[in-house]
């Protein structure tokens, strides 16, 4: 017998949301699709949709029957009445539950300013130091440096490659997966692999981190979740602190989480390449100058 999903349950996309870390991988990636537009996912047919998520009809039915459904009619139907729901739940989700779309502009600022300031201050009270000086130790004496992310995690990563570059780390950063795995593939026991994930269950970085540790790598990361795959997977790991209730918990507090800890990276590679660096930031200073206003 199937169970229906009602309203008293939080809908259809309030499952989708709890079962997708345990989906397998055709599952996860059409329910992950239905998450981003329940209400376009409701106007598809089960061709269409499958055909926009690169999988099979049968994994479109297995994940209607896993959501106790009897089929793709039955989702369609759940997801068509859910969709006022949904849109709340993907607001929260995204945006946090102290900031409603109504809110003042200033009740705004001030609901973000402190939560970026209990996020990074929890972050940083809570974060293993010792931890991060074996990172830090393993950086500045690195013959070479990948760092890998997606999404903004990765825009995170690109600017810490820029910091460390700067002071004469051989450092490089990827958002191409198949470029970042090259990368890996040719690391060894002299090199370092940081990764970044606020879920730490991002498949890419969690493949990218096994490939580097294979190679005998120092493996470290920056990840909200320590009982994460990828958390698991790594030498050190530097955890983000990030409340579950936050405003933008999975945008705006992870990130300014995920900058503090990178931040003490850095000066703690810094500190350890004083000479390097001092001498390189005078360098590159000298060699940007002509193009700075005064």
């Amino acid at each position: 017998m199937h169970t229906t999903v009602g309203a008293g349950d939080g809908g259809i996309v309030g499952r989708i949301r709890e079962l997708l870390p345990e989906l397998p991988e055709a599952q996860r990636t059409t329910a992950e699709s239905i998450l981003d537009d329940p209400a376009a996912a409701a106007r598809m047919t089960i061709l269409d949709l499958a055909d926009a998520c690169g999988v099979s009809t049968g994994s479109i039915t297995r994940l209607c029957r896993t959501l106790g459904l009897p089929g793709y009619s039955a989702l369609r139907l759940a997801l068509a009445s859910d969709t006022g729901r949904s849109g709340q739940e993907t607001w929260q989700a995204n945006i946090g539950r102290d900031i409603s779309e109504k809110d003042d502009i200033r009740l705004v600022a001030s609901a973000i300013s402190a939560g970026v300031r209990h996020a990074v201050g929890a972050t940083l009270a809570a974060i293993d130091l010792d931890a991060v000086e074996q990172a830090a130790s393993a950086i500045a004496r690195a013959r070479r440096v990948e760092i890998c992310g997606t999404g903004g995690s990765a825009s995170m990563g690109a600017e810490f490659q820029q910091r460390v570059y700067r002071i004469g780390v051989p450092a490089w950063s990827w958002s191409d997966t198949q470029v970042a795995l090259t990368g890996a593939a040719l690391l060894g026991p002299d090199d370092v692999l940081l990764a970044l994930s606020h879920s730490g269950r991002t498949r890419e970085v969690t493949d990218l981190a096994a490939e580097a540790a294979s190679r005998g790598a120092t493996t470290v990361a920056v990840v909200g979740d320590l009982d994460s795959p990828l958390a698991r997977r790594v030498d050190l790991v530097l955890a983000t602190t990030v409340p579950d209730d936050g405003p933008g918990h999975h945008t705006v507090l992870s990130r300014h989480a995920q900058m503090a800890v990178l931040d003490l990276l850095y000066i703690a590679v810094a500190q350890r390449t004083y000479d390097q660096s001092t001498e390189a930031m005078a360098a590159t200073s000298e060699a940007v100058r002509p193009y700075k206003h005064d």
